[in-house]
Protein backbone atom coordinates (compact mmCIF):
# COMPACT_ATOMS: atom_id res chain seq x y z
CA UNK A 1 0.00 0.00 0.00
CA UNK A 2 1.25 3.13 -0.82
CA UNK A 3 2.54 5.49 2.25
CA UNK A 4 0.88 8.65 0.80
CA UNK A 5 -2.92 6.61 1.28
CA UNK A 6 -1.96 5.13 4.69
CA UNK A 7 -1.52 9.25 5.64
CA UNK A 8 -4.61 10.08 4.10
CA UNK A 9 -6.57 7.64 5.24
CA UNK A 10 -5.11 8.54 8.59
CA UNK A 11 -6.15 11.85 8.64
CA UNK A 12 -9.59 11.35 7.24
CA UNK A 13 -9.41 8.96 10.07
CA UNK A 14 -8.98 11.20 12.84
CA UNK A 15 -11.03 13.85 11.54
CA UNK A 16 -14.10 10.84 11.62
CA UNK A 17 -12.93 9.90 15.20
CA UNK A 18 -12.97 13.72 16.25
CA UNK A 19 -16.23 14.49 14.68
CA UNK A 20 -17.92 10.90 16.22
CA UNK A 21 -16.67 12.39 19.92
CA UNK A 22 -18.76 15.90 19.17
CA UNK A 23 -21.46 14.35 18.09
CA UNK A 24 -21.45 12.20 21.17
CA UNK A 25 -20.87 15.00 23.76
CA UNK A 26 -23.67 17.28 22.10
CA UNK A 27 -21.49 19.90 21.14
CA UNK A 28 -22.10 18.26 17.21
CA UNK A 29 -25.95 18.67 16.67
CA UNK A 30 -25.96 21.02 13.77
CA UNK A 31 -23.73 18.67 12.14
CA UNK A 32 -26.31 15.82 11.84
CA UNK A 33 -28.27 15.62 8.62
CA UNK A 34 -31.66 16.34 8.69
CA UNK A 35 -31.53 17.45 12.15
CA UNK A 36 -30.21 20.77 11.51
CA UNK A 37 -32.45 22.04 9.27
CA UNK A 38 -35.67 20.60 11.04
CA UNK A 39 -38.27 22.92 12.71
CA UNK A 40 -38.08 22.78 16.39
CA UNK A 41 -41.34 20.99 16.75
CA UNK A 42 -39.80 18.33 14.54
CA UNK A 43 -36.52 18.46 16.71
CA UNK A 44 -38.71 17.38 19.82
CA UNK A 45 -39.58 14.59 18.69
CA UNK A 46 -36.02 12.91 18.50
CA UNK A 47 -34.37 11.30 21.88
CA UNK A 48 -30.85 12.70 21.02
CA UNK A 49 -29.21 10.59 23.05
CA UNK A 50 -29.70 8.02 20.83
CA UNK A 51 -30.05 9.75 17.40
CA UNK A 52 -26.12 10.99 18.67
CA UNK A 53 -25.14 7.45 19.29
CA UNK A 54 -26.45 5.92 16.38
CA UNK A 55 -24.67 8.72 13.72
CA UNK A 56 -21.58 8.73 15.56
CA UNK A 57 -21.73 4.93 15.31
CA UNK A 58 -22.08 5.18 11.39
CA UNK A 59 -19.43 7.53 11.29
CA UNK A 60 -17.17 4.98 12.91
CA UNK A 61 -18.43 1.99 11.16
CA UNK A 62 -17.83 3.36 8.04
CA UNK A 63 -14.53 4.41 8.68
CA UNK A 64 -13.95 0.68 9.64
CA UNK A 65 -15.02 -0.11 6.35
CA UNK A 66 -12.84 1.86 4.29
CA UNK A 67 -9.86 0.86 6.35
CA UNK A 68 -10.67 -2.47 5.32
CA UNK A 69 -11.22 -2.11 1.58
CA UNK A 70 -8.12 0.04 1.58
CA UNK A 71 -5.75 -2.56 3.53
CA UNK A 72 -7.46 -5.74 0.80
CA UNK A 73 -6.16 -4.72 -2.60
CA UNK A 74 -9.00 -6.84 -4.27
CA UNK A 75 -11.84 -5.81 -6.93
CA UNK A 76 -14.11 -8.82 -5.07
CA UNK A 77 -13.52 -7.33 -1.81
CA UNK A 78 -14.01 -4.31 -2.87
CA UNK A 79 -17.52 -4.91 -4.13
CA UNK A 80 -18.39 -6.55 -0.97
CA UNK A 81 -17.30 -4.24 1.00
CA UNK A 82 -18.76 -1.23 -0.48
CA UNK A 83 -22.31 -3.03 -0.68
CA UNK A 84 -22.34 -4.05 2.80
CA UNK A 85 -21.73 -0.46 3.95
CA UNK A 86 -24.16 0.51 2.12
CA UNK A 87 -26.62 -2.26 3.67
CA UNK A 88 -25.26 -0.87 7.27
CA UNK A 89 -25.66 2.68 6.09
CA UNK A 90 -29.69 2.24 5.16
CA UNK A 91 -29.99 0.27 8.55
CA UNK A 92 -28.94 2.81 10.44
CA UNK A 93 -31.22 5.37 9.01
CA UNK A 94 -34.05 3.04 9.64
CA UNK A 95 -32.45 2.70 13.25
CA UNK A 96 -32.65 6.54 13.41
CA UNK A 97 -35.72 6.83 12.44
CA UNK A 98 -37.38 3.89 14.37
CA UNK A 99 -35.36 3.69 17.81
CA UNK A 100 -34.26 7.10 18.14
CA UNK A 101 -37.96 9.14 17.92
CA UNK A 102 -39.89 9.37 21.17
CA UNK A 103 -42.81 7.88 21.57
Amino acid sequence: MDSVLIIVLSLVTLLMVLLAIVILTGNGDGLIAGYNTAKEEERKQFNMKRLRAVVAGLLLLTMAFVWCVALIDNMVVTLIGLLVLIVCNVAGIYIANRWCKKK
